[in-house]
């Protein structure tokens, strides 16, 4: 069910959008979950500087980020922002980086950070990410 959700365009939209919110943070990593029983999508963007303090306000920049920007493959309300010591983050970053390749990996497991999914794209480093168009 997962996989047919995760379709390039979709993959993407995703990297633009955390190219260009990487300006506002450093991202630490990214990713598109489909939680197991849904047909949703989801694109986490860690960073370090992402905390209960400054939520409101990063997904405020992120609103910013995607205003003007049209796109059928990723609505607002499909960004989840966290801090990269959240579970799944790190469980991203780990499956990332035993990995490492400068394209998205897709991850097939059954859950990350705790949480039951479907399938999963994990983008590269960010660095690996700015470098592609």
């Amino acid at each position: 069910m997962g996989e047919e959700l995760l379709v390039t365009e979709r993959i993407d939209a995703g990297a633009e959008f955390v190219r260009d919110f990487n300006d506002y943070v450093t991202v630490s990593v990214a990713f598109w979950i489909v939680p197991a029983e849904s047909d949703d999508v989801f694109l986490y963007v860690a960073s370090d500087d992402i905390d209960d303090e400054n939520l409101d306000v990063a997904y405020g920049q992120a609103l910013r980020k995607l205003s003007g920007k049209r796109n059928q493959w990723l609505d607002p309300f499909q960004i989840k922002l966290l801090n990269s010591s959240d579970p799944i983050a790190q469980d991203a970053i780990r499956i990332r980086d035993r990995y490492p390749a400068p394209l998205v990996t897709r991850y097939g497991g059954s859950s990350l950070g705790g949480t039951s999914i479907d399938g999963a794209c994990i983008y590269p480093p960010t660095a690996a990410l700015m470098a592609t168009p």
